[in-house]
């Protein structure tokens, strides 16, 4: 090594790993086992015999970091106790030493000497905080980006994101910042957005998902009974009460419990629900003990809450206590690019399920399927889907078959030849001939409008000149 009167760097190297495995004080099993320990050592080692050769590290000592170390060790307590962050404390800081460089004409010589002490002092705290400030943004920024890929990378099933645009991007970076925390989340957006597979991924990745995830759909139970469902009852509380019932809230105790669409939930009922929310605390129908719970909260709801608040439906204090951390989840006519990745799984899932070998998507199928409105979303998309894996049987996914709808007699045409007036009965056809008679007998209903045909078989114009051509039909 250059400029150095070690030698034999190679042997404090050695010594130095010896100590590590050798000696009880320095035990680290995981420090032992990671396999960068030699050459992160050797760097480490390599850059401390740099450094003491420069120029103005000889006039440095121990005592002249205790008191720096001392104060910085009781700032960093401070702050924490006081609720401050690096990158404010490092504010504070700045605006300190740009202060007294302001007004320094003001000082007599005396002072002004304190002063460059203390701008000197501020100088050194500024280093070490800014470098603070940077290793703790760095840390976060890469936790965001590991979170994010591993919600777009983990396989495929029911619990699974799927999502690769910006908005669900936004989604996910918002998923990534409460997977470590306990903060309330309130899931927003239209029904069949998947609030419900947001919400189990949420829970599935946060240091909740060993313990349990109870979901209860505040809509679809009876008035009457959802009280019991939440915080249980007592034997004897009511009439039908055999037995003791435990409510879902001590269900989900040490986990989550995910209220789905929460806006449906009585008014009367919400009191208690606020309560429960307030003092961590349930207590069943008919007991006598109130039961203290640790229990996480994801709420979830496809209507306006604060509209709901205005119109008197729902508790100003129960929304903002809900209110903690919203995420809005894009409706799937807002996420066009995520339409055909989660055609294709649910195409996947419904394969296995029934076991066959549908697919794959035709390009008219996938221009049908990214022309559709979506109303009911995702939910919309896989009911299409799993009728549609069924009725392909496993062949190729066409716009014909994604059109057809078991039983529905409007639809009748599209499974006939356009020249008999009966169904397929227990002849089989090949689906290309089948579509090549689905156009044919749209040229007829549409008296030969190539744009409207094209609109009624869901696909585009060229699409449709192309099939026309491929047929040999002149319409």
């Amino acid at each position: 090594m250059e400029n150095t009167n070690y030698k034999d760097e190679s042997s404090i190297l050695s010594n130095w790993l010896q100590e590590i495995e050798s000696n009880p004080r320095f035990s680290n099993e995981s420090l032992l086992q990671n396999i960068n320990l030699e050459s992160y050592s050797k760097t480490f080692l390599s850059k401390l015999l740099q450094t003491i050769h420069t120029k103005d590290i000889s006039t440095l000592s121990k005592k002249m970091f205790e008191p720096l170390l001392d104060l910085w060790h009781q700032l960093n307590q401070d702050q924490i106790n006081q609720g401050f962050s690096t990158k404010e404390t490092a504010v504070l800081v700045y605006a300190l030493k740009t202060s007294i460089l302001k007004h320094s004409e003001n000082y007599s010589e005396n002072e002004k000497e304190q002063l460059n002490q203390l701008e000197l002092l501020l100088d050194l705290l500024g280093m070490l905080i800014f470098e603070m400030y940077t290793t703790e943004k760095e840390r976060v920024i890469t936790q965001q980006e590991e979170t994010i890929n591993y919600l777009q990378s983990i396989p495929h099933s029911d619990t699974n994101i799927i999502g690769n645009g910006q908005t669900m991007k936004d989604v996910f970076k918002a998923i990534g910042l409460v997977l470590e925390n306990d903060v309330t989340v309130l899931l927003e957006g239209e029904s069949g957005t998947g609030k419900d597979v947001i919400a189990t991924s949420i829970h599935q990745n946060s240091n909740r998902k060993n313990k349990p995830f109870i979901a209860l759909n505040c809509g679809a139970i009876p008035k009457d009974l959802i009280e019991s469902e939440l915080f249980g009852h007592e034997k004897g509380a009511f009439t039908g009460a055999d037995e003791r019932k435990i409510g879902k809230f001590e269900l989900a105790d040490q986990g989550t419990l995910f209220l789905d669409e929460i806006g449906e939930m009585p008014l009367d009922l919400q009191v208690k629900l606020l309560r429960v929310l307030q003092n961590k605390e349930v207590e069943r129908i008919g007991g006598k003990h109130p039961i203290p719970i640790n229990t996480r909260i994801i709420a979830a709801t496809n209507k306006n809450l604060k509209q709901h608040v205005d119109k008197g439906k729902f508790r100003l204090d129960l929304f903002y206590r809900l209110n903690v951390y919203p995420i809005r989840i894009p409706s799937l006519k807002e996420r066009p690019e995520d339409i055909l990745p989660l055609a294709n799984h649910f195409i996947d899932k419904y394969n296995a399920h029934f076991n066959v070998k549908s697919g794959p998507l035709t390009k008219d199928a996938e221009t049908f399927l990214l022309n559709q409105k979506w109303e009911g979303n995702i939910r919309e998309l896989e009911n299409l889907i799993q009728r549609t894996v069924l009725l392909a049987q496993s062949s190729p996914i066409t716009s014909i078959t994604l059109e057809m709808k078991p039983g529905d007699s409007e639809t009748t045409p599209l499974l006939e030849s356009g020249i008999s007036e009966t169904p397929f009965g227990n002849t089989i056809e090949p689906l290309e001939e089948l579509e090549k008679k689905a156009i044919i007998h749209a040229i007829k209903i549409k008296k030969g409008n190539l744009q409207q045909v094209a609109k009624s078989l869901g696909i585009s114009r060229t699409t449709l000149y192309n099939k026309i051509e491929k047929y040999n039909l002149k319409p």
